[in-house]
């Protein structure tokens, strides 16, 4: 389970930065803040990078017999 909440962790830094820099960049320059579409894109990263972290995790082939 640990290792779970670290794939979390690392996946979903990049698009929460992502979010609050575009909210904050778009209300100084727009005056107006697109919340959904950068809702949107920040999730497709977050799903992006949370499969890239995943595939990087070796699967143990081995079964467990000791048990």
């Amino acid at each position: 389970m640990k290792v779970g909440g670290h794939m979390f962790k690392e996946s979903i830094r990049l698009p929460l930065i992502f979010f609050v820099v575009a909210n904050v960049w778009q209300l100084i320059v727009n005056n107006e803040v697109q919340w959904v579409d950068n809702a949107g894109v920040s999730f497709i990263m977050f799903l992006i990078i949370l499969f890239i972290n995943w595939s990087k995790k070796p699967y143990i082939w081995k079964e467990d017999n000791s048990k």
